[in-house]
C-alpha cells in the first residue's frame, strides 16, 4: 500500500526532529570539550533520514537498502571512534548516539511515530544530563548499588518465573501477585531512601522526615527518638519530623491502595486528608514554637532494601492475606477490624493492599477502607508507645500529643464516614 505524500513528509520531519533534538547536545558537547566531533546539530538530522528514506521505500526495494544504509553508517561511526581513540579521547557516546539516531530515523519511517518521538527524547536527556548521572553515579555507596541491582533482580529476574495462580486455602495465594506487591513495596521504599539520600541530611530533620516517612515512619520514630535521648536540645525538631513521617503515613498507604485498586480511594482518602493535615499542623507548632532550636543533621535511616527485607515482606503479606480472608469467613466484620489491627502491629503496607486487594464487600468499599483506617490508627498507637517508651522526656511529649491527636481524629473521622453517627 502507498503513502500519501503527506504521510511520508510527517515520518521524514518526525525522523529530522529526533535528529536536531540529540543533535543540539552534541553540538554542545563539541564546545564543551573544545574540539570538533564527526557530527553535531547538521549530521544528525541527515544521519536520522538516512534511517528513514530506506524505511519508506521498502515495500520498493526491500529490507537490504535499510542493512547497507546501517552498515554505512556504522562504518563512519567506527572510522570516527578510532580516530578520536588515537588522539587519547576514549569516549563513544556521539558515535554510538549517531547509530541509535539512525536506527530512531528508520523507526519514524517505518511510521512508528510515537515511539520513535519517545525514545529519541529519552536519547537526548540522558545526553543532557551526563553531568548529573556521572554525580550520582560517583555518591552513590556500594550498599546502595547492591540494593538497586538486588530490586532490578527481583523484578526483573524473579517475578516473571512465579506461577500465576492460586494455591492455599481459599486460592488466597499467587505467587506472582504476592511478589508483585514485594516489588511495589520495596521500589517505594528505595525511590524514598534514593530521594533522602539526595537531599542530605544537612537540609534539617523536617525534610529527613518527610521523605523517611516514605520508607519507614516507624524507623524514622525510632531513629529520631535515639536522636533525642544523644542530644536533649534536638528533641524538638526530632519530634517534629517524627510527626511529619508519621503525617506522611496514610498518604503513603493511599498510593499503595490506589495502586492496587483505586475504587477504594473515595472512601479512604477523607481519613488519610484529616490524619495527613492533622499530623503536620502538630509537626508546623512544634517546630515553630521556638525557632532558634535549628537541625544539623538528619536521621541514619539505612538502606531499606535487602533480599531478607524483600522475603520478610513477602511473608507478612501472605499471611496477612490467609488472616484476612479467614477473618472476614468466620468472623464477618468485626473479625476483619480484629485482624487488621493486629497485623498493622507489624506491617502496615501488607495490611494496606491486603484489604486494598480483596475488593468491595456488601457494603461496597466501607468494611475494606475502614480496616485500613483501623490499620492506620492502630500503627500510629505503636509510634507512639515507641516514642514513649524511647525518646527523651521533651521528645516523649511532643510526639505523644501529636500522634494521639493524630489517632483520634482518624478514629473519629472513620465513625463519621463509615457508619455516620
Amino acid at each position: 500500500m502507498s503513502l500519501s505524500v503527506a504521510a511520508m513528509l510527517e515520518r521524514l520531519l518526525v525522523a529530522v526532529m529526533v535528529g536536531v533534538l540529540i543533535g543540539l547536545d552534541r553540538e554542545r558537547a563539541e564546545v564543551r570539550k573544545a574540539r570538533q566531533i564527526f557530527a553535531g546539530v547538521r549530521t544528525f538530522p541527515l544521519v536520522a533520514l538516512c534511517g528513514a528514506i530506506p524505511a519508506l521505500l521498502v515495500e520498493q526495494l526491500g529490507p537490504l537498502l535499510v542493512a547497507v544504509s546501517l552498515v554505512a553508517i556504522a562504518a563512519i561511526a567506527v572510522v570516527s571512534y578510532l580516530r578520536a581513540s588515537a588522539n587519547g579521547d576514549m569516549g563513544a557516546t556521539t558515535e554510538v548516539a549517531a547509530v541509535a539516531t539512525f536506527l530512531l530515523g528508520a523507526l519514524a519511517g517505518a511510521g512508528e511515530l510515537v515511539v520513535a518521538g519517545a525514545c529519541g527524547v529519552a536519547v537526548a536527556v540522558l545526553l543532557v544530563a551526563k553531568p548529573k548521572l556521572e554525580a550520582f553515579s560517583r555518591a552513590l555507596s556500594p550498599e546502595e548499588l547492591t540494593a538497586a541491582l538486588e530490586l532490578a533482580v527481583i523484578t526483573v529476574i524473579v517475578l516473571p518465573l512465579l506461577p500465576n495462580r492460586g494455591f492455599g486455602p481459599w486460592q488466597v495465594w499467587n505467587p506472582r501477585e504476592i511478589w508483585m506487591v514485594v516489588v511495589l513495596v520495596t521500589a517505594l521504599s528505595f525511590v524514598g531512601f534514593v530521594a533522602m539520600r539526595l537531599l542530605g541530611e544537612r537540609r534539617g530533620m523536617i525534610v529527613t522526615g518527610a521523605v523517611g516517612g516514605l520508607v519507614s515512619s516507624t524507623a524514622v520514630t525510632m531513629a529520631m527518638a535515639e536522636r533525642s535521648r544523644s542530644a536533649e536540645a534536638l528533641a524538638r525538631p526530632a519530634a517534629a519530623a517524627a510527626v511529619v513521617a508519621s503525617s506522611i503515613m496514610p498518604l503513603r498507604m493511599a498510593v499503595l491502595a490506589g495502586a492496587v485498586n483505586a475504587g477504594i480511594l473515595p472512601r479512604l482518602l477523607p481519613i488519610v486528608f484529616v490524619m495527613t493535615l492533622t499530623g503536620l499542623v502538630a509537626a508546623w507548632l512544634i517546630s515553630h514554637r521556638r525557632p532558634d532550636e535549628v537541625s544539623e543533621s538528619g536521621s541514619q535511616i539505612k538502606n531499606p532494601f535487602s533480599v531478607v527485607a524483600a522475603l520478610s515482606f513477602a511473608a507478612i503479606y501472605a499471611f496477612v492475606l490467609i488472616l484476612v480472608r479467614a477473618a472476614g469467613v468466620y468472623l464477618g466484620a468485626g473479625g476483619t477490624y480484629a485482624a487488621a489491627s493486629l497485623s498493622a502491629l507489624a506491617d502496615v503496607d501488607a495490611v494496606t493492599i491486603a484489604f486494598s486487594r480483596s475488593g468491595p464487600g456488601a457494603s461496597a468499599w466501607a468494611v475494606p477502607a475502614a480496616a485500613v483506617t483501623v490499620a492506620a490508627v492502630t500503627n500510629s498507637l505503636v509510634k507512639l508507645g515507641i516514642a514513649v517508651a524511647t525518646g527523651s522526656p521533651r521528645f516523649r511529649r511532643y510526639v505523644g500529643v501529636s500522634l494521639a491527636a493524630t489517632a483520634v481524629v482518624g478514629a473519629a473521622a472513620g465513625l463519621l464516614v463509615y457508619w455516620r453517627f
